[in-house]
């Protein structure tokens, strides 16, 4: 019987491709996990390509699910959640716990990020690409004041719940302790 795999949004591991650039929280996630899971070498860890960089790039203005949706993300996240699921099915793990992001319109298990499409501004997501990075956080923190959390998956998440079983999390980074006890509580097999 093979051990725990965790499927973890990569931004987890390496916050460089978070949509505005790594901030100091993304940073301290991303050491915590690493850091607990250097306690664990027995966890097998599936990293999968990030939806969002893969329609958009790096980097991308925040967005909300509805957003994406509207932007085509479906199909990206459709082609992720076929590749972690046969991952899955081949490597044939005894438990699977699966980490997506807070608040995230993609990768959140179960509170994502709610807003009007109508209302956003198109022409930001080819010219945040040229911000440099100061003034993208900027922006960035602008354009967020305008979502809200909604309850639910994020548009990966939400294909996954249906397909994979396992412990699903949402990682608050901006509560990096808590969220590194659950995930290692999840990872012991009471999550």
């Amino acid at each position: 019987m093979k051990s725990t795999m965790l499927v973890i949004a990569p931004c987890l591991l390496s916050p460089y491709t978070v949509y505005r650039g790594a901030v100091e929280r993304d940073l301290e996630a991303a050491a915590a996990v690493r850091g607990l899971l250097g306690r664990r070498p027995e966890v097998e860890v599936l990293a999968y390509p990030c939806p969002e960089f893969i329609l958009l790039g790096f980097p991308r203005p925040p967005a909300t699910v509805e957003m994406y949706k509207r932007l085509g993300l479906g199909e990206v996240a459709a082609r992720v959640a076929a590749f972690i699921e046969r991952v899955i099915a081949e490597e044939e793990p005894r438990r699977v716990v699966l980490v997506g992001v807070k608040g995230s319109p993609t990768c959140a298990a179960f509170t994502t990020t709610s807003g009007d499409p109508g209302t956003y501004p198109h022409h930001l997501i080819e010219e945040f690409k040229k911000l440099p990075k100061g003034e993208r956080l900027v922006l960035a923190r602008k354009l967020a004041r305008r979502f809200s959390p909604a309850p639910g998956p994020g548009i990966l998440f939400g294909l996954l719940r249906g397909k994979v079983a396992g412990t699903y999390l949402d990682f608050d980074k901006g509560d990096a302790t808590g969220s590194v006890a659950a995930l290692e509580a999840a990872l012991e097999g009471g999550g």
